[in-house]
């Protein structure tokens, strides 16, 4: 019930069910109008004709059977009775020939000449409600004429009565057949038109909310309609599908247009080539992106607009000309290779590729320029390095093996040449094996398998010359990639040299031992040698006698200390190691070494660092090497002056200098590089050992000695150790 009410209610809602019932409501009214008007007419005349009946035969009564022939006056005053019936209100007689007799009541407005034209004339005056009419059949027919006025009151309501209840019936009937015609409407018409108009409303939303068409589906074409009504439907359903397919067919060119556009414009402005769009007729540019403006080097404002030629940019103009013909005539150019100017002057080298499109309607040339003037000059820098490499190479004092993995040589440099005595042609031809002997195929196929990139391996061969000679030789090889292939570097050095040498160590090994044994035996006899010309100081003996025994003792204690000083440098050092601290370390020895005779009447400033600053060393051993720095340095300066002892960290904070100055004299260039070397000395009393030990024991801690000396500065000796891991 309710949903018949709803769309009862959709119905009278509906502008269209307005208008059909409102003219099918105005037409049964026109209608039953048009009927109606005949009817009141009817009735009215019904009414009149019963009026006139009524004063008719009221008139007959008031006659009676009276003699017709008596005075006029008399029959007058007879006809004046048919006044007491309350339809007549008066009356007026004529003779036949027209003549008035006379008129009683109200006079009657029907004239005697419109009753002798029309006998059945009458007259209805509805404003004042009166109805003229002759007596009809009268017994003054022949002689007399009676014109009598009648009250139309009733008439008139009754003739409004009518008139309602008639129209009553009209609207009861226009009611129900409207009604009718609603519901048959409803169902035939306005019912499926609603369900159109929402399915057109779904279809509206649908296309807004770009739904698929092919999943929506329609009321409308459910109801399989065979009427008009369903091939409107019919028709709007594939009108729909059409517009569903065809939005969806722009939305997906357009999406493609967007994208494409999207992926133009990106390409366009963050190509790093530089892309620009001219016009073909005279070049004048339409769009450049960013990069043109970066290699030309000028602004969009100062670009846009102006011809290539306006802007100098083709050092040869002539290379527009032919790019223009060669553009014309294939439609498109490819990597051409040309110059350009930029605003600064430079002259970049580039590849011009561009296509001929049109924009507008107009022919438009778009053009990518890969600017290559880096390349060309890496190119250019490559081919001088390869020129460099190659005569590095080719004068190098080690010999070049290039080989593939079978061991055939790919390639070789000039020393390899030298070094085998063959030709580049002869070694070329021959493989690994034809010059290193020891070598065979299985070794160098399982050599080669161990070979891996950036780990190179080294050992040692003999190579053979042509002449069959045999040499040592110290090879580094490493995998090579060139051009997809897989090669094998190898740098064979002539070594013989180096043997050699490491016999003479051998040899020289040998003999430091056999001295280190020599001064060992030679202490024993020399310690009981001293022994006894100290015995001798107690005796007696003349002065000259004195006087050789000094000098007998004195060379003695000097042979003493230059055996023990052989013996300490020839000793591998030996190290107990320790934490240390350095300032507290200096600063502890500061006393016993101010107590030292050669530090007598001189002064020594110690700088601390000012933060901790640990070693790990061999105590006793550092000492002795502070001792014998502060000692020379003293002997170096003049008593009054000061030695400056201090302590400075290096800048990788991984080391710390202790350094220890002197303002004496400075040493000479020629002479700094010896002052370490054993057995040389500046001092006349000195055996040239001091700094030689000196420097193995800090070399001994992973440390370093330099010596520093010039006229200004004075000398500084400075020596380097490794902080310990926690400071």
């Amino acid at each position: 019930m309710s949903s018949r009410l709803g769309v009862l209610s959709d119905l009278f809602k509906s502008r269209l069910s307005q208008q059909i019932v409102l003219w099918v409501f105005a037409s049964i009214l026109v209608i039953e109008g048009i009927i109606l008007i005949p009817s009141v007419y009817r009735r009215e005349r019904e009414l009149l004709q019963h009026l006139k009946s009524i004063s008719s035969a009221k008139a007959s009564g008031a006659l009676g059977n009276r003699d017709l022939l008596i005075p006029e006056q008399e029959l007058l005053d007879q006809l004046k009775l048919i006044q007491q019936n309350r339809f007549v209100t008066g009356g007026v007689l004529y003779r036949v020939e027209g003549k008035r007799v006379g008129s009683f009541g109200e006079l009657p407005e029907l004239s005697f000449d419109q009753v002798i034209h029309n006998r059945n004339a009458d007259f209805l005056n509805r404003q004042i409600k009166r109805y003229d009419a002759v007596w009809l059949m009268s017994p003054l027919e022949g002689r007399y004429i009676l014109i009598i006025r009648h009250d139309a009151s009733s008439v008139q309501r009754e003739i409004y009565a009518f008139i309602g209840r008639i129209s009553g019936l009209v609207l009861i009937i226009s009611i129900f057949v409207t009604l009718a015609t609603m519901i048959v409407l409803e169902r035939i018409l306005i019912t499926p038109i609603l369900i159109l108009r929402r399915d057109l409303l779904r279809a509206g939303e649908a296309v807004s909310r770009d739904e698929q068409g092919d999943l929506l589906e329609f009321a409308a074409v459910k109801t399989n309609r065979r009427d008009e009504l369903g091939e409107v439907a019919v028709a709007f359903n594939q009108m729909f599908r059409q517009i569903t397919a065809a939005i969806a067919e722009r939305k997906r060119a357009e999406a493609d247009l967007r994208l494409s556009q999207e992926k133009f414009a990106k390409a366009f402005r963050c190509s790093p080539n530089a892309i620009t769009i001219s016009t073909l007729q005279d070049g004048h540019l339409v769009e450049v992106n960013d990069s043109f403006l970066k290699l030309l080097g000028d602004e969009l404002e100062q670009v846009i607009g102006h011809t290539t030629l306006e802007l100098d940019l083709w050092t040869d103009p002539a290379d527009r000309a032919d790019l223009i013909q060669t553009l014309q005539q294939a439609g498109f150019i490819r990597n051409s290779e040309c110059r350009l100017n930029t605003c600064s002057g430079a002259i970049k080298t580039v590849l011009y590729s561009a296509e001929r499109i049109r924009i507008g309607g107009q022919d438009c040339i778009l053009s990518v320029i890969n600017d290559i003037t880096e390349r060309k000059q890496a190119e250019e820098a490559l081919r001088e390095s390869e020129k460099r490499f190659r005569t590095l190479v080719e004068q190098a004092v080690d010999a070049f093996f290039v080989a593939n993995a079978e061991g055939k040589l790919i390639d070789i440099n000039q020393q390899a040449c030298v070094s085998l005595g063959y030709s580049r042609e002869e070694l070329v031809n021959l493989s690994v094996f034809d010059i290193q002997q020891e070598l065979t195929a299985d070794g160098f196929a399982d050599l080669w398998k161990q070979l891996a990139p950036d780990a190179p391996i080294t050992f040692e061969g003999v190579h053979r010359r042509k002449d069959g000679a045999k040499f040592p030789v110290e090879v580094r090889i490493g995998l090579l990639k060139f051009a997809e292939r897989q090669l094998a570097l190898a740098l064979a050095r002539d070594i013989s040299e180096r043997k050699q040498a490491e016999k003479a160590l051998a040899r020289l090994a040998e003999i430091g031992e056999l001295a280190a044994m020599i001064v060992h035996e030679v202490r024993s006899p020399l310690t009981t040698v001293v022994m006894g010309l100290n015995s001798f100081k107690r005796m007696d003996l003349p002065e000259r006698s004195k006087i050789r025994l000094g000098l007998a003792l004195e060379e003695s204690e000097r042979l003493q200390r230059l055996l023990n000083g052989i013996l300490l440098y020839a000793k591998k050092q030996t190290l107990e190691l320790t934490d240390l601290e350095l300032n507290e370390f200096i600063t502890e020895m500061l006393d016993s070494v101010q107590e030292m005779p050669a530090v007598a009447d001189r002064q020594i400033k110690f700088m601390p660092l000012s933060a901790s600053a640990k070693v790990r060393v061999d105590r006793d051993k550092l000492k002795q090497v502070f001792i014998n720095l502060v000692s020379n340095a003293c002997e170096a300066i003049r008593p009054g002056e000061t030695i400056i002892w201090q302590i400075e960290p290096r800048a990788d904070e991984k080391q710390i200098h202790v350094q220890v100055h002197n303002g004496g004299e400075p040493i000479p260039a020629e002479v700094l590089p010896n002052l370490t070397k054993p057995f040389f000395t500046t001092k006349s009393t000195g055996n040239g050992l001091g700094l030689a030990i000196t420097k193995r024991i800090v070399e001994a801690h992973g440390g370093d000695l330099m010596i520093e000396s010039s006229a200004t500065a004075g000398t500084t000796v400075t020596v380097s150790l490794p902080l310990a891991a926690d400071s």
